[in-house]
Order: C-alpha cells, then sequence, then structure tokens
C-alpha cells in the first residue's frame, strides 16, 4: 500500500564541488488543495529563484522543485512553514 503525503517533504542539496546548497521539496497534490495559492505567494517572492528546468510536475497535481536563495534554504522553508502555520490557526 502507497504512503500518502499530507505535508511537505524538503531537502537541502550540496554541491560536491562548489559546495552550493540548493533546496529541494515535494508538495503532494493533498497539501497543495488547502495552500496552493499560500504557496504559489511564496514562490513568487524575490528571495525565492528557480526555473522552469527546476520543476517537475506530477500527473496527480503535485510538483517537486529545486530552488535557491540568498539565504539558507532551511530558512526559507521554515518560513514558509510558519507562514502556513499562522494561515491553519487562523482558520481554527
Amino acid at each position: 500500500m502507497a504512503e500518502v503525503l499530507v505535508s511537505p517533504q524538503f531537502q537541502v542539496v550540496t554541491h560536491i564541488q562548489t559546495g552550493a546548497k540548493t533546496g529541494r521539496i515535494y508538495f503532494p497534490a493533498l497539501f497543495l488543495a488547502e495552500f496552493y495559492s499560500s504557496v504559489i505567494k511564496w514562490l513568487q517572492r524575490q528571495e525565492i529563484h528557480f526555473s522552469e528546468q527546476d520543476l517537475k510536475k506530477y500527473g496527480d497535481g503535485s510538483f517537486r522543485l529545486y530552488f535557491r536563495t540568498a539565504k539558507s534554504p532551511e530558512i526559507e522553508y521554515f518560513e514558509l512553514i510558519a507562514i502556513l502555520k499562522n494561515l491553519h490557526n487562523s482558520y481554527s
């Protein structure tokens, strides 16, 4: 039985030769069903850099993204999570 993911999966990838860090994040379809507009706003921020080649879309509506940022990828990811938690708490 396949596991159904309901929250983003995040990882930092470090280039072996340059040491440059890139964030890799997978947004599952169930997560996007609830938080799509917030994720899009986060991706449109000037701090988040990616190109079409960094994006992989899946048939179920989920996608995986490699992104770069002047800050650490972890900081940007945790900022996204904080935004989403505040949004979720305002619904409660």
